[in-house]
């Protein structure tokens, strides 16, 4: 795997289709993986760099000229950090998300499915609209939470994506709603999709739960 400069992309990453399937960064995901040529992509990433990217099977979608199904064009990069042989052949693997990347093109020459991937944070962001967005999505929080004191310091250093994401991932998301958020790549929609969300009453109490944890994208908890 290596990347360009500039915009990085990718030159090639083994993809893991699933249906409604999504890694947000920040997130670890478990998965079990028993299919022949996904075993075999295992067994080449234990050899290189166990790196692979989450894909999107778009449900009800017209397979491509080679009979592939089509895939969303944003998938999530991860990490495998845990990794177990079964003795019937199969595997056990826990992805850590790092980053969104969007497919440019697919590759050919392996069993499983491969892909060039342009990595992507949102953040290329003029700073006056960067601190916008972190006051919005600050006041946004405050007011879902009803909690005024909550700090709405949007000069600090913080990036309101990743924000986003980390309190995401700690929601308990349908399937759709998870899919929807990882092709989120604009900062701008993952946060207005985070709003929508805490709507939600359960996600609100999941996040007072979190709260203390976010200490270092500048919230504070009241006195």
């Amino acid at each position: 795997m290596t990347a360009s400069t500039g915009n990085p992309t990718l030159t090639e990453v083994a993809l893991f289709p699933l249906p409604q399937g999504a890694l947000l960064p920040g997130e670890l995901l478990p998965l079990h993986v028993f299919e022949p040529r996904y075993v075999a992509m295992l067994e080449e990433l234990r050899r290189r760099e166990p790196v692979l990217a989450v894909a999107t099977l778009l449900s009800g979608s017209c397979s491509d000229e080679i009979g592939r199904p089509r895939l969303a064009p944003v998938a999530g990069l991860g990490r495998i950090v845990k990794d177990r042989r079964n003795a019937d052949g199969t595997s056990d693997i826990v992805l850590h998300g790092l980053l969104r990347g969007e497919i440019v093109a697919e590759l050919d020459g392996k069993p499983w499915r491969r892909a060039q991937l342009t990595l992507g944070d949102g953040l290329d962001l003029h700073p006056a609209e960067l601190f916008r967005l972190r006051r919005e999505l600050l006041a946004g929080l405050a007011e879902r939470l009803r909690n005024t004191r909550l700090v709405r310091d949007g000069t600090r250093g913080f990036d309101p994506g990743a924000l986003a994401d980390r309190i995401a991932t700690a929601l308990d998301l349908s399937p759709a709603q998870r899919c929807e958020f990882m092709a989120a790549i604009a900062p701008a929609v993952r946060c207005r999709l985070l709003l929508e969300l805490l709507r939600d009453r359960r996600h609100r109490q999941t996040l007072l739960e979190l709260l203390p944890s976010l200490h270092n994208f500048s919230i504070a908890l009241p006195d």
